[in-house]
């Protein structure tokens, strides 16, 4: 089968995967069926997995771990209905709370590379005055990030979301492929990209890459924290 990502291209993310430090694992929730019930969506599989392993093979620290969206344990409670669905998290660990819906390709690659460093080395960007915020946190607050591989944008709303999921444990976070999930996409009416959905005790909107301020902020009236003072 011949290689998605030339020897080029290779050479930088092997270059990018030495850095990490610790082992991460992309745990991917297939289907056989062509839709799933509760109106789930099934994507490009096999070209994500095709990925997916040519990338682990660039790096000892990361492991692809393929599971089934309809009979695995872990996609039943965390209540999965799209596939694939990509669980990020580091290895041996339970997170289950930093996602992506679909083939990470695109400017969505270099999410899936910033992904895999965030969690290897155990930092992010988010500034302290954020993390400190998010700890006010209650109630769940799920953020879906719908994206296209296209969009030069879309990778800052990703990273932004993926960022507060890391922080905190109350925030869900995911990056949707628009094209490959056109229900989903229908559903939230998504006429643009990056467009991100964020509910909680009610929901918010933040349209185009913004600040990561901007999606600290939905979070947490989405969440019904109290932002007297945040500006």
């Amino acid at each position: 089968m011949e290689k998605l990502l030339p020897d080029k291209i290779r050479k930088q993310v092997q270059e990018v995967l030495d850095t990490l430090q610790q082992p991460v694992e992309i745990v991917v929730f297939k289907s056989s069926l062509v839709a799933v019930a509760n109106q789930g969506e099934v994507g490009l599989q096999d070209e994500t997995l095709a990925l997916l392993r040519e990338v682990a093979e660039l790096s000892d620290k990361v492991e692809i771990k393929e599971r089934s969206l309809l009979t695995d344990p872990e996609a039943q409670e965390l209540g999965l209905s799209y596939a694939p669905t990509l669980l990020f998290r580091e290895q041996g660990s339970k997170r289950s709370n930093i996602r992506f819906l679909g083939l990470p390709s695109g400017y969505e690659f270099s999410t899936l590379l910033e992904t895999l460093l965030m969690l290897s080395n155990g930092h992010s960007d988010l500034g302290e005055r954020s993390k400190g915020e998010l700890e006010k946190l209650q109630t769940p607050v799920k953020m879906q990030a719908f994206v296209t591989p296209t969009c030069p944008y879309c990778p800052k709303a990703v990273l932004a979301s993926f960022k507060l999921a890391y922080h905190s444990p109350q925030v869900i976070a995911e990056g949707i492929e628009a094209n490959e999930f056109p229900h989903l996409s229908r559903q939230f009416r998504i006429s643009g990209v990056p467009d991100t959905i964020i509910t909680g005790e009610r929901q918010e909107r933040v349209l185009g890459g913004q600040p990561d301020r901007a999606f600290v902020e939905a979070v947490l009236k989405a969440g019904a924290v109290a932002t007297m003072g945040l500006h």
